[in-house]
C-alpha cells in the first residue's frame, strides 16, 4: 500500500538532492517549504494525504495586485500562495533537474514539485471536494533517465542542489520574510474567545460524525491511522475524501471566527509594514513575469474544478 504523504506547507528545508534522491518519490513534504515557527501545529496535520495526483485543475496568469498572495486571510487566497509557493519550487526542479541531465546523471527520484496548501489557513472547499491529497504541478515533466545514466554522486548532488536554490533564491528572497512574518501573527488569534468556542463545536461536530478526537491534532492522528488501513489506492483516495469532507464541515465555524480576526489583523500588518509591502507589491508580479519568461514555465494557480 502506499505510503501517504503530509499536504500541508512544511519547515523550509534545502537539503541536498542526494538527500532528496535517497527519499521515496511519495515522501514529498520534505522537500517543499515554510516558515520555521510551524512545529508542533504543523506536525498535527495528516500523514494521510493520498500519493501526488496528475497535475492539478488550475488557472493562468499572474495577479497585479499581490496583497492577498503574500498576505492571505481566507483559504481562497490560499491558493495564490499555493501557486507562489509552487512556481519557486518548480524553477528549483527544473534548474536542478537541468543539472543533473547535463552531467549524464539519473533524475527520475526527483521528488515533483506541489501544491501544498497551509495548515494555518485551511482551504476547506478544496478539501471538501478533494480530501488531503497533494497535486502535483503543471510544468511538471517526469523526465526518465537516459540509458546509462547512473545515480549522482554527493558532490554533483551537492553542486545541483545549490544551482537549484540559487534559482528559487532570487524569487523567494522577494516575498518569503514578509509571507513568514504574517503567518507568525495568527497563532495569538487561536487564544481568541470566539475561536476557542468554535473549537468546541469542532470537536462535537466530529463526534456526531462518527470521529472521536479531543481536538484537530487528534483528529489527524485518526486520519494517519485510518489511511494506513487502507487498502489500495482507490481505498486511499476515497478514505481520504470522506475524512475531508467531514473535516470541512466541521471546521466551518472555526474558520468563520478566525476569517474576520484574520482580515482586521491584516489590516494592522499591512499599516505596520506598509514600505516592504509596496515594495513587494511593486516588485513581484514583473519578476514572475521575468522568470516565466527564463525559465519556460507558466505561474498557476490551482482551482476546485
Amino acid at each position: 500500500m502506499p505510503r501517504p504523504v503530509r499536504p500541508f506547507r512544511r519547515p523550509r528545508s534545502r537539503s541536498t538532492v542526494g538527500a532528496v534522491l535517497a527519499v521515496p518519490l511519495l515522501l514529498l513534504s520534505s522537500a517543499c517549504s515554510a516558515p520555521e515557527h510551524l512545529g508542533s501545529a504543523a506536525s498535527g496535520a495528516p500523514a494521510g494525504a493520498v500519493a501526488a495526483e496528475p497535475a492539478a485543475p488550475v488557472s493562468y496568469g499572474i495577479p497585479q495586485d499581490v496583497t492577498a498572495m503574500v498576505l492571505p486571510v481566507t483559504g481562497k487566497d490560499t491558493r495564490l500562495t499555493q501557486g507562489l509557493e509552487g512556481f519557486d519550487g518548480l524553477i528549483r526542479y527544473q534548474v536542478m533537474r537541468g543539472c543533473l541531465t547535463s552531467a549524464h546523471a539519473a533524475v527520475s527520484d526527483i521528488p515533483p514539485p506541489m501544491f501544498i496548501r497551509l495548515f494555518e489557513i485551511p482551504d476547506l472547499e478544496a478539501i471538501a471536494r478533494n480530501g488531503f491529497q497533494g497535486s502535483v504541478m503543471p510544468g511538471f515533466t517526469p523526465s526518465p533517465s537516459a540509458p546509462g545514466s547512473a545515480m549522482p554522486d554527493e558532490a554533483l548532488g551537492q553542486r545541483c542542489s545549490k544551482q537549484g536554490d540559487a534559482a528559487s533564491a532570487e524569487l523567494h528572497s522577494a516575498y518569503g520574510p514578509l509571507l513568514s512574518r504574517w503567518l507568525l501573527q495568527l497563532a495569538p488569534l487561536e487564544q481568541n474567545e470566539s475561536v476557542v468556542s468554535a473549537r468546541t463545536s469542532f470537536t462535537a461536530c466530529l463526534a456526531d460524525k462518527g470521529v472521536q478526537a479531543k481536538d484537530e491534532n487528534g483528529f489527524f492522528a485518526d486520519v494517519d491511522r485510518k489511511m494506513q488501513a487502507s487498502d489500495g489506492r482507490e481505498a486511499l483516495k476515497t478514505e481520504d475524501r470522506r475524512l475531508g469532507a467531514i473535516y470541512a464541515t466541521c471546521f466551518k465555524p472555526v474558520e468563520a471566527a478566525r476569517e474576520p480576526l484574520r482580515a482586521h489583523l491584516r489590516e494592522q500588518f499591512a499599516a505596520e509594514h506598509r514600505d516592504e509591502l509596496e515594495k513587494v507589491r511593486g516588485n513581484l508580479p514583473g519578476l514572475l513575469a521575468e522568470m516565466e519568461k527564463r525559465h519556460s514555465l507558466r505561474f498557476s494557480v490551482p482551482t476546485t474544478a
